[in-house]
């Protein structure tokens, strides 16, 4: 599963967390240029807020000096991602925003298509319709539809591949999903990645389990978490193919009610792929 399901590997690590503070300090993933990272957050701020705000409001909001906030805003104003008002010194999302995301949606993602599968995914099984992408060595959870499960306070690695027991495995159910996609030697490579990452036991390792799990999982077209009493959330993943993504996605369901049964998890499954298959040629620019 997305969620609780991964804390069985006993990780209490947070997916929402920034990606450089999930590895260790000494072998963070990347070097991030601040301007690029300040920008997205001020999009993020203005997602939140859906008001327009002044200098010292965004500087106190993301805890950066009042001068380099206003260096930011007069930047983003000039290349017309901002709407400013000189008067009142406020600003807001310009409209061009809007316009240039959406030309990214239609070539990317068949404009709307996936909103619209998700939603079906939503309507048909009422279940949060969850969508995930590779990152590197990591899984993003990149759009959710809320149904019958909300998530809580769940931590859970957000590496693709941890370190569970005496070998490696997919990290989620999702992780599972997306790791089809890979061949047994690139497997092998991403798993090394993340132990010179510091995110799992260095030295030799058992990658046995892990190519057996995606196996099984390619073999079987889904991937699945079957909840507990002391978990009693369901969750079951697919392979989401975009051919103009950079890295695979996957696309699952979560619920407490989900299947109580192997023949319920097989109607699920195929629900799940009915869906996806009516889609994915849109998404892809093929209808």
């Amino acid at each position: 599963m997305l969620g609780q399901s991964v804390m069985n590997a006993g990780s209490d690590k947070d997916i929402n967390e920034p990606r450089d503070a999930r590895a260790n300090s000494a072998t963070k993933p990347r070097n991030t240029v601040k301007s690029g990272i300040r920008a997205v957050e001020v999009i993020d701020y203005f997602m939140q807020v859906a008001e327009p705000v002044r200098t010292a409001t965004l500087s106190k909001a993301l805890g950066i000096p009042n001068s380099s906030a206003d260096e930011l805003l007069r930047t983003l104003a000039a290349s017309g991602y901002l709407n400013y008002d000189v008067e009142q010194k406020l600003y807001s999302p310009s409209y061009k925003l809007v316009s240039n995301i959406r030309a990214v949606e239609r070539n990317f993602f068949g404009e709307d298509v996936v909103a619209r599968m998700m939603s079906d995914l939503r309507s048909e099984t009422g279940a949060s319709v969850v969508l995930t992408q590779q990152n590197d060595c990591w899984m993003d959870s990149v759009a959710r539809v809320t149904g019958s499960w909300i998530e809580q306070s769940e931590r859970y690695p957000a590496e693709l591949v941890c370190y569970q027991g005496d070998r490696w495995q997919p990290s989620t159910n999702f992780a599972a999903a997306i790791l089809t996609r890979y061949s047994n030697v690139q497997l092998a490579d991403l798993t090394q990645r993340i132990q010179r990452l510091g995110l799992g036991p260095s030295g030799p390792s058992l990658f046995d389990g892990l190519i057996g799990t995606v196996e099984r999982t390619r073999s079987r077209g889904y991937a699945v978490f079957r909840g507990d009493e002391g978990n009693p959330v369901n969750s079951i993943a697919v392979p989401l193919v975009m051919r103009h993504a950079a890295s695979p996605y996957a696309i699952g369901l979560i619920g407490p009610s989900l299947f109580a049964s192997a023949g319920d998890e097989r109607e699920v499954a195929q629900i799940l792929r009915r869906i996806t298959d009516r889609y994915i040629d849109r998404i892809n620019g093929l209808a």
